[in-house]
């Protein structure tokens, strides 16, 4: 009997099926529509015959469900999952098995249907429910373990062994975990506090990661009790090596920042001692021919020269020097300091260099790069006693990849050059003072502590970082990192004008300085030149002085720290009185910023204390020439 008169002759007990239970031609038309069908769909018996199946219950034959002709023509059967639409719109997932008659084309087909919407549903909940519990357990960022009291490590987390670098959570249980910490007596005292108060809450701990590099947790340790005596403890620790860093960088810098300051008012006051000093020396070389006296004032100008040095030193390791920005290439300036170097350093001492091809121009201040990279390698000199190799190597590397290390990563490519040697490297913390102002491991008298400062306080001059990498008897890594896409105008700390002539200008030049021994020897020498000098010991005694011979005076020259009144608003008053007022600006620390504005309004030229009269007398010269160019009589 055909199987579709069989199906009618049961129509009566297929209604009392739970299923849905459908009969289709070839061509998915319906010929057969179950109570099932009625009560899974929505659709009466009458409303489904006669319609196409997959239009009337908008089947979605995509994935598995796109097989189901294929397979029914090949083997006569199919069996998987449907989505279909309920008559009132509602989305269900069923069950579907189908079968034909083998070998005929054109036989009816049976289809019987069960709604697992609801079991489809609560499976997908509790596959998201185990994906969300594998995800909290594997990309938490505490680290949870369970070890004995002698340290062994029972059970771990993945994100323990993510902290700490190992491969696996099998490679982790198999550390100790006081080898992590930065000494065992360490935790011996964590163990002891266990015992005494069952707990510890929020220990701030340093350990180790498996390269050697520090790792900074925040732990909690609770200890499990048997019969009164510690058998076990559960540790939690959460990585807090980000914050840390961050927090000891911006510790150095409120440093640096409190040296800057203490720097600029030491600056000030030292270097009009040097002027002082170095002034009257020019006036003994000039007035006494005795033949002793030249070498003794050569020591005096040495001793001077080195103590202006140590100053500038102490400037620009504060960041308070003025950097002189222009393109760079960091390639040619490698290679230049490779061959200075060969020259200088000793033969036992190898250089290799490894330069990236192309390397773009970095925009910097050539002279402070190349005192950065010779501090490095002067360093690293006196760390390969017996001979080494000494590797310079530039690259370039991306912003994005800083961003981890070094909060205030902006710029979207860096300019890497790395300084190695392979001497004697140094201890954990020796690394963390080494850019502190005046720390050195150097025997007295053979360092000033200031080297590595400098290379800090440049390096954050120009936006940049420093990262160190040192091990004891493993050598040291030097890594700066310098931004490609800086712009001249971030930097520009004002131009120098060319300072102009003005033929018809009065020889007269109102001389503002606060110290006593350095304006007087200012007044003596300026009048030994032929020029009249008007002296004023404060900003407000010059302004009044200003005004009274405005007419007069054709040059100030003018201390920028005075006393009453500031250099600075001193000029800006006298400008107000006379617009053309010509002015050059001295003085023993000059911020780069201030320097910039004083040019920007008007002022000539700027000179830095100590300074030597010649060098003064020339700017002046260029600003109203001298009085010998009209033929006066030289005084001495």
């Amino acid at each position: 009997m055909p199987l579709s008169d069989h199906l009618t002759e049961q129509t009566e007990l297929l209604d009392l099926a739970d299923d849905a239970i459908i009969l289709t031609d070839a061509d998915g038309t319906i010929t057969s529509w179950n109570q099932g069908a009625c009560r899974m769909y929505g659709w009466e018996k009458n409303d489904a015959l006669g319609q196409e199946l997959h239009a009337l219950l908008r089947t979605d034959l995509s994935g598995e469900a796109g097989q189901l002709e294929s397979s029914l023509r090949e083997q006569s059967h199919w069996q998987g999952e449907l989505k279909q639409v309920r008559r009132n719109g509602e989305r269900i997932v069923v069950a579907s098995r189908w079968t034909t008659e083998a070998g005929n084309p054109g036989a009816p087909r049976l289809q019987i249907n069960s709604d697992i919407t609801t079991r489809t549903l609560e499976t997908a909940a509790l596959r998201e429910c185990e994906a969300r519990y594998r995800r909290f357990v594997t990309e938490d960022f505490t680290g949870t373990l369970s070890i004995q009291v002698d340290g062994r490590i029972m059970t771990c987390n993945p994100a323990f062994a993510n902290i700490f670098g190992f491969a696996s959570i099998e490679e982790a249980t198999g550390t100790n975990f006081l080898e992590l910490l930065r000494s065992r007596k360490e935790g011996v005292e964590l163990l002891e506090i266990v015992r005494q108060h069952g707990i510890v809450e929020r220990h701030e701990l340093e350990m180790s990661h498996r390269d050697g590099d520090p790792v900074h947790v925040v732990a909690r340790l609770v200890g499990t009790f048997t019969d009164g005596t510690l058998t076990e403890l559960q540790v939690y620790l959460f990585n807090d090596t980000k914050r840390k860093r961050l927090e000891m960088q911006l510790i150095q810098a409120q440093k640096m920042e409190g040296l800057g300051t203490l720097a600029g008012g030491i600056a000030h006051d030292f270097n009009n001692i040097l002027a002082i000093i170095l002034g009257y020396t020019n006036r003994l070389e000039t007035l006494n021919a005795q033949p002793e006296t030249p070498p003794a004032i050569k020591i005096i100008k040495d001793a001077v020269e080195r103590g202006a040095a140590l100053v500038q030193q102490l400037l620009t390791s504060a960041r308070q020097t003025e950097a002189r920005f222009s393109s760079l290439d960091l390639n040619a300036l490698v290679c230049e300091l490779e061959q200075m170097l060969q020259a200088t350093f000793p033969k036992t001492i190898n250089f290799e260099l490894l330069l990236q091809p192309d390397l773009p121009p970095i925009t910097a201040d050539r002279s402070q790069i190349h005192q950065v990279l010779l501090n490095l390698c002067v360093n690293a000199r006196d760390a390969m006693k017996n001979g080494g190799i000494l590797t310079l190597e530039t690259s370039i590397t991306s912003g994005e990849e800083l961003t981890e290390a070094f909060t205030g990563a902006a710029a979207q490519n860096y300019a890497r050059i790395r300084v190695r040697d392979t001497g004697s490297g140094m201890t954990r913390q020796v690394k963390s003072h080494i850019f502190e102002p005046f720390f050195t491991t150097k025997e007295r008298g053979k360092g000033t502590g200031l080297g590595l400062s400098v290379v800090y306080g440049v390096v954050n001059n120009h936006r940049g970082f420093v990262q160190v990498d040192s091990e004891p008897d493993a050598g040291t890594v030097f890594t700066i990192y310098l931004p490609v896409e800086h712009s001249f105008e971030e930097f520009d700390g004002g131009t120098m004008k060319k300072i102009t002539r003005k033929p018809d200008a009065p020889r007269t030049i109102l001389l503002v300085e606060d110290e006593e021994m350095l304006r007087d020897l200012g007044v003596t020498v300026l009048e030994g030149e032929g020029y009249r000098v008007i002296a004023a010991k404060d900003g407000v005694e010059a302004v009044e002085l200003f005004e009274t011979h405005r007419d007069e005076i054709g040059l100030v020259v003018c201390d920028l720290g005075l006393p009453r009144l500031g250099g600075r608003e001193a000029f800006l008053k006298m400008k107000e009185n006379k617009p053309g007022v010509r002015a050059i600006v001295a003085s023993g620390y000059l911020e780069p910023t201030i320097r910039s504005e004083m040019l920007k309004a008007g002022v000539l030229d700027t000179i830095q204390k100590p300074y030597d009269f010649s060098e003064l007398l020339a700017k002046i010269r260029s600003a109203i020439g001298s009085d010998q160019e009209d033929d006066h009589p030289e005084l001495f």
